[in-house]
């Protein structure tokens, strides 16, 4: 019989990390800055600090991803940039799977881990599109800035 695997290699989640973050750090504001750090520590402690075999609650996935919550809302607070929002309500939702897997031990392993990489990659997505409307916001100031100025009458000529 044919077995279908439906996971995506590793490097998948990799690439998007290192796409987001670097642009973020490259291009983005302090805001987007500030939640690419959050995320890069979040994978890294998630990446080397889980148990492999899935048995139970993933501790310090669990601490990490709580603390990128408390950033995220941070920033969602702080700022009047919209990505926040959506980017701290995911991250929410990743608590929250931390959160059932603790009061029901029943939750099996592909969901718990499967609902963790799908919605982690939205946090991605949101401080991705974060990322791109800075840079296009500050493209659009610095080109308004260097135009020349308006003459008092567009249609005038000299003489």
């Amino acid at each position: 019989m044919l077995s279908l695997n439906y996971a995506l290699p590793p490097w998948v989640g990799l690439a998007i990390t290192v796409i987001v973050c670097g642009g973020a750090f490259w291009k983005g504001g302090r805001e987007e800055q500030l939640a690419a750090g959050g995320l890069m520590m979040s994978t890294l402690v998630t990446v080397f600090l889980s148990d492999r075999r899935w048995v139970g609650l993933q501790w310090s996935a669990f601490a990490a991803d709580t603390c990128l919550l408390l950033l995220l809302t941070w920033i969602a607070l702080r700022t009047e940039r919209y990505w926040p929002l959506p980017a701290a309500a995911f991250q929410l939702l990743c608590v929250a799977i931390h959160v059932a897997r603790l009061v029901d031990p029943g939750v099996r392993a592909w969901a718990y881990a499967t609902g963790q990489v799908i919605l982690s990659q939205w946090v991605f997505f949101a401080v991705g599109v974060g990322t791109i409307n800075t840079w296009r916001a500050s493209r659009r100031q610095f080109a308004a800035s260097t135009a020349p100025p308006p003459t008092a009458d567009p249609g005038a000529t000299r003489r």
